[in-house]
């Protein structure tokens, strides 16, 4: 599995090198996420593409014959993919060429967990209050957790931030029944 891992993220990152020393960068990632969507819409295609009932030229060509107006090479990472019977690793490639194209833009993804959903204005200033502290260009995801009864947790650069009222409930019932009286 390790080997595995290790070479998903050597394909993507290869990707990404590619694309960046042929100027094509922004295409390859356009190109990446219509993949990605043709993927979603036909998961069958990564099976077939990986299927030993088809030969190595039968799978090749329908590559070239639904992948054909993407760029070269996404396409040619594809087919690398497809003749070591990996293609079912290539929505992981796309993942790890994304990884690579945000650090390399300074992008900076964070998980915003909140007892209700935030408004466009604060989830604005948040951005805006985290792009000072990172100096990063932020991109929020807020999932919405009843459960914490209010206030937030952040998770970004590795990091979580905890601020949510059921963790500092949590905190005060454990300090009260630690009291010896």
């Amino acid at each position: 599995m390790a080997d595995v891992t290790s070479g998903i993220k050597a394909y993507g990152n290869a990707l990404f090198s590619l694309s960046e020393e042929l100027g094509l960068t922004e295409e390859v990632k356009r190109d990446g996420e219509v993949l990605r969507s043709v993927i979603l819409a036909s998961p069958d295609y990564l099976k077939m593409l990986d299927s030993p009932a088809l030969s190595r030229e039968e799978r090749l060509s329908l590559i070239d014959a639904s992948l054909s107006s993407l760029d070269k090479s996404l396409v040619n990472t594809a087919k690398l993919l497809t003749e070591k019977r990996l293609a079912h690793t290539l929505p992981k490639v796309l993942d790890e060429f994304e990884r690579a194209y945000e650090v390399s833009r300074g992008i900076e993804r964070v998980e915003v967990i909140s007892a209700v959903p935030l408004t466009e204005d604060q989830l604005t200033r948040l951005t805006a209050k985290l792009e000072g502290i990172t100096g990063k260009q932020i991109i929020i995801n807020n999932i919405h957790d009843p459960s914490l009864l209010g206030g937030m947790k952040l998770r970004y650069m590795g990091v979580q931030l905890d601020g949510s009222v059921k963790t500092k409930l949590d905190s005060f019932e454990k300090s009260i029944s630690e009291l010896v009286i």
